[in-house]
């Protein structure tokens, strides 16, 4: 193989890794879920805001909104002082739950359902659903 064939197969090569790089937001998170995608040959990502959502992509097909509960908890390991025990230490773990509110936003994008959940008023995740009829 001669150097100038060698050099244009480093080129293709090097287009081939700036569009995979290029494209790279677009492709799943984990199955189902999107970082963003097109709508109406605009880029919607997570962290939009729902009016830049809306004048991106328009009027959705339906809006829910549902409350989800989460779960956190935090320990606190605290040092005794004075009295000597086994176990010179003290464990405190307390579990907190917290409800927050997500809307759910439906769009048809190329043929197959899009949901767009907001929580705090920003894109929070997009969800792929099934083919639309």
């Amino acid at each position: 193989m001669n150097s100038i064939a060698l050099l244009q197969d480093r080129k293709i090569l090097a287009v081939i890794l700036v569009c995979l790089i290029g494209v790279s937001p677009l492709v799943p998170a984990a199955a189902g879920d999107l970082m963003s995608t097109i709508c109406r040959n605009e880029v919607v990502s997570v962290g939009d805001r729902k009016g830049i959502v809306l004048d991106k992509c328009g009027p959705p097909l339906s809006k829910s909104q549902d409350s989800v509960s989460t779960q956190g908890s935090q320990t606190t390991h605290k040092k005794k002082t004075g009295k000597k025990t086994t176990d010179g230490n003290a464990v405190t773990t307390k579990t907190k739950t917290v409800k927050e509110r997500a809307e759910t936003w439906t769009y048809n994008i190329d043929g197959s359902y899009r949901s767009f959940i907001f929580k705090e008023g920003k894109l929070a995740a997009i969800e792929t659903g099934g083919l639309a009829k």
